[in-house]
């Protein structure tokens, strides 16, 4: 159920990804600034609500914060319906922010408690190929809409919204609905154990995650502002623009097997392999303006991270106190967001 509402999340967040800044530019008359700022406002959210969101999960419960978040995001893209006045969506994407904050962690942390050593890397690369396969069909939703509400103008545009915001809706009713906790994690949680200061919680292993965290997604948050932006500079049409994330996103549904490999093999080596492919696809993109190329090394990047992110998940879960796992996820998530806020600005 958490991959199936991933899926559904993924989607809509896929879908809007790269209209967003398009729809800022021509409909909202958005500089490229404002548009790095309201990209940033969303990881401001994530970042304000991860490691709180995480420790609350410690105390409440996987559940509870997951379906808040889901609903939090499904009413905040929504709320994109309502104006074209530009400083209304960075208001929006913040909201947006919180909740993705709220439910990166609880769910990464609810897939570490369901699962077994052996099989983690496996798990984590299902929830990875889910995502991704929402990244696919996002943009592939995208295309269909955007040209139902004409092609142009606000209405192409809304029709997205309007799609994606009821889809998360759905997710959070599947969530509230399905979900179950493991009664080991209920038995943990009522402990009466109080968490340890973060100085403590933070040894070096989990302190070089937080970088490895922080390095990806510097990049990921400077992509959101000026990809779909200068595609269009270089003549792409908006087909292109889209095609690029679908591109990128279909070598990710192989992550199961990245998971399968990382739990028979060496999960150090297989994220180092992948996140360094993923460095040389960042250096193609700055060094050419063939579309051509950009599109195969989008592809690239795909399979790289298909074979890095869940052995570093898995690596991540092997290195932190299960009693704190949300808490843990929530740091990582800090870091994430804290990097992407940087590259957005």
């Amino acid at each position: 159920m958490v991959c199936v509402a991933s899926f559904i999340v993924w989607s809509g967040f896929g879908a809007i990804l790269p209209y967003l800044p398009i729809f800022l530019q021509e409909q909202a008359h958005a500089s490229v600034a404002l548009i790095g700022v309201i990209a940033a406002a969303y990881y401001v959210g994530t970042f304000a609500a991860s490691s709180p969101m995480g420790a609350l999960a410690d105390r409440i419960g996987r559940k509870p914060v997951l379906v808040a978040g889901v609903s939090l995001y499904a009413l905040a893209t929504g709320l994109f319906l309502t104006t074209t006045e530009p400083g209304w969506f960075i208001v929006f994407r913040f909201l947006e922010g919180v909740g993705a904050g709220a439910v990166m962690p609880a769910g990464q942390a609810f897939v570490a408690d369901i699962t077994g050593e052996s099989s983690r890397s496996r798990a984590y690369g299902w929830l990875t190929s889910a995502q991704f396969g929402g990244l696919v069909a996002g943009p592939a939703l995208a295309m269909p809409l955007y040209a139902l509400g004409g092609g142009h103008g606000n209405r192409g545009f809304y029709y997205i919204f309007v799609v994606t915001s009821i889809l998360a809706a759905l997710a959070a009713l599947a969530l509230f609905v399905t979900l179950r906790e493991p009664h080991h994690v209920f038995t943990m949680r009522t402990d009466g154990v109080r968490r340890p200061p973060y100085r403590t919680l933070v040894t070096r292993p989990l302190g070089a995650f937080l970088v490895v965290a922080a390095t990806a997604n510097f990049a990921m948050g400077a992509w959101q502002v000026i990809w779909s932006l200068w595609l269009r500079r270089l003549g792409a049409s908006m087909d292109f623009v889209g095609l690029t994330f679908i591109v990128f996103s279909v070598p990710m549904l192989l992550s199961f097997l990245g998971g399968r490999l990382a739990d028979r093999g060496n999960r150090y080596r297989i994220m180092y392999i992948g996140f360094g492919v993923v460095a040389m696809c960042w250096m193609v993109y700055g060094s050419t303006h063939d579309l051509a190329v950009l599109l195969v090394f989008c592809a690239v990047e795909g399979f790289a991270y298909a074979l890095a992110l869940p052995a570093k998940q898995a690596f991540l879960v092997m290195t932190s106190p299960a009693r704190w796992l949300g808490s843990v996820q929530g740091l990582e998530s800090s870091a994430m967001n804290v990097a992407a806020f940087v590259g957005t600005v």
